[in-house]
């Protein structure tokens, strides 16, 4: 389940002490739990290399002004970082008579009002409804969820109105993988006790997970408006907003929890998260450094403050805090994935390969994988593995525009044009707005000379996007070459506008292209301006050839 590019509090509670006392209430009132030893509880579908949001379709890594002082520049794969994903298993809290062992990144419960017991039973008797419950809450502790089931049962038939007995079975049917058992619970609850803020709480929750966010946020909203002081409930809201893409929303949430609670690590860490949403990379890695020195076993903040560095381009920092995140959490496939990209963009394809082999062992069927492995050996130059990875993908998932649009690039790598064009045909069908295919057509017809269907697919590309000075420059060489001085001449200048400090070869071409046009004096400076760039950039080929050309006029 990936919705929000968040990490979302796990929620796998181990429960103790949650016994209701003689006198059938909850010692100080309380409805706390304790939370898992670790956070990160994976269940994520994210490629992330991605990551990466999304929202996982293959990206380039954002611009940016930073890098590590041996690496001047990423590696030409497509790798996509994306944030670390953790989604509720069971419900975030559940009734208990002890002290709430607050975990990081895992909500504990304000007080509630106390258990119904028996009307008339004396003080010092357990009621039958209670004595069930309590029978209930060893079975769950035990794992024993059949025999809790039948103890939470008769618990609510001997008090239907037993409002924890429903919110607690919801959480054993949460075990059992039946969700809809489980709201049908926290519906019951919210029912008999309309003021029981936990109970809307844990049904938000499993709204949230099961992708229902309106549910989701009016439940929390609810929450909320019963106990103003629930900062589990505003950080969860936070969390609900960010999902349906209210980053900005969701800061204004993740406040009210640091209002109430300025330690709290979760709202810190899903703050953090947040503002990488919205690009804010350095003020993201404060609010997560913050999130972690206040609890510095937080695998999730490890893993986002990675992404935030490596989409800072400081590499070197991204795989210090990812090593850390997997320290603490070495099952989690997710840092796997994301540290693979982080190796290659460092120049070490080896380490990369070794970790998405890994993710593959653990998740053979990853469609995401095969797609980050099928592009580093792209990169790599191995263009049959990664046919071979496409192919997989491409069972896995038919109408995967992206891995038809790859193998189409590693086949046009083979020198393999028809089958590379037929593979971008069929991206096209599947995705006919994406002008990147676009381009990659119009690229393997240029090759293959089929110019005019290349232009055609050229303007097609600039059509959807008017951004794209490459697809102008390709467009323009291609008309240069079928004849077409006059557009190509037209291209060139268009890039050359947007961008004076435009490539050596964007001069060269317009150059050539006012020759043919016959205009030999605005061509000499077109062209001694790519010779001087050609030489600033070390391309000592591209030098000779303008000169060769200048001596020509």
């Amino acid at each position: 389940m990936n919705r929000s590019g968040l990490t979302v509090l796990s929620i796998t509670t181990l429960l103790s002490g949650l016994l209701v006392g003689s006198a059938g209430t909850l010692s100080a009132q309380a409805n706390g739990y304790a939370g898992p030893s670790t956070l990160s509880v994976e269940k994520s579908n994210a490629a992330i290399l991605p990551v990466l949001d999304s929202n996982i379709d293959v990206e380039p890594i954002p611009d940016s002004n930073r890098a590590d002082s041996n690496r001047a520049e990423v590696p030409q794969m497509p790798p996509f970082l994306d944030l670390q994903r953790e989604f509720p298993e069971t419900p975030p809290v559940l009734p208990n008579m002890g002290e709430a062992a607050e975990t990081p990144g895992m909500p504990s419960a304000p007080s509630a009002p106390s258990v119904p017991s028996a009307p008339s039973a004396p003080s010092a008797v357990v009621s039958p409804a209670v004595e069930s419950y309590n029978r209930g809450v060893r079975s769950y502790q035990k794992g024993n969820y059949a025999l809790a089931i039948a103890d939470f049962d008769a618990a609510i038939a001997a008090n239907p109105d037993y409002a924890e007995a429903y919110v607690f079975r919801a959480a054993t049917h949460l075990e059992l993988n039946d969700s809809a058992a489980a709201m049908a619970d926290y519906v019951t609850a919210t029912t008999v006790r309309p003021d029981y803020a936990l109970a809307y709480f844990s049904k938000g929750a499993l709204f949230y997970e099961k992708g229902e966010l309106a549910a989701a946020l009016e439940n929390f909203e609810q929450a909320i408006a019963l106990n103003p002081n629930y900062k589990e409930a505003y950080d969860y809201l936070g969390l609900a907003e960010a999902a349906a893409g209210d980053y900005e929303g969701s800061l204004v949430s993740y406040d009210s929890a640091l209002s109430l609670d300025p330690l709290y690590a979760p709202a810190h860490a899903h703050r953090g998260a947040a503002l990488i949403e919205l690009g804010q990379y350095d003020a993201a890695i404060a609010q997560l450094t913050t999130a972690i020195k206040n609890s510095d076993k937080y695998a999730a903040a490890y893993h986002n403050r990675g992404v935030a560095y490596y989409r800072l381009g400081t590499f070197s920092a991204a795989l210090s805090d990812l090593n850390k995140a997997l320290s603490i959490n070495p099952d989690s496939t997710e840092v796997l994935y994301n540290r693979s990209y982080v190796y290659s963009a460092l120049g070490r394809p080896s380490d990369a390969l070794a970790d998405i082999n890994k993710v593959l062992t653990r998740q053979p069927n990853s469609v995401e994988a095969y797609m980050a492995r099928g592009s580093l050996y792209s990169a790599q130059g191995n263009s049959m593995a990664a046919i071979a990875d496409f192919n997989r993908v491409i069972e896995l998932d038919v109408y995967s525009s992206a891995a038809y649009e790859q193998r189409a690039k590693a086949r046009l790598n083979n020198n393999n044009l028809p089958e590379a064009i037929a593979d971008f045909d069929s991206a096209v069908s599947l995705n006919p707005i994406d002008e990147g295919i676009y381009k990659g057509r119009a690229d393997a017809y240029a090759i293959y000379g089929n110019l005019p269907a290349a232009i055609s697919d050229y303007t097609y590309a600039i059509e959807l996007n008017n951004n794209n000075n490459e697809v102008y420059a390709a467009r323009g060489r291609a008309l240069y070459e079928s004849g077409d001085a006059q557009n190509a001449y037209q291209d060139f200048s268009h890039i050359i506008r947007q961008n004076p400090a435009a490539s050596a070869d964007v001069y060269y071409y317009r150059g050539l292209s006012l020759i043919a046009m016959g205009d030999s004096s605005a061509a000499q400076s077109d062209l001694q301006t790519a010779a001087d760039r050609y030489l600033l950039d070390g391309k000592a080929d591209g030098y000779r050839a303008v000169l060769d050309r200048m001596r020509q006029l």
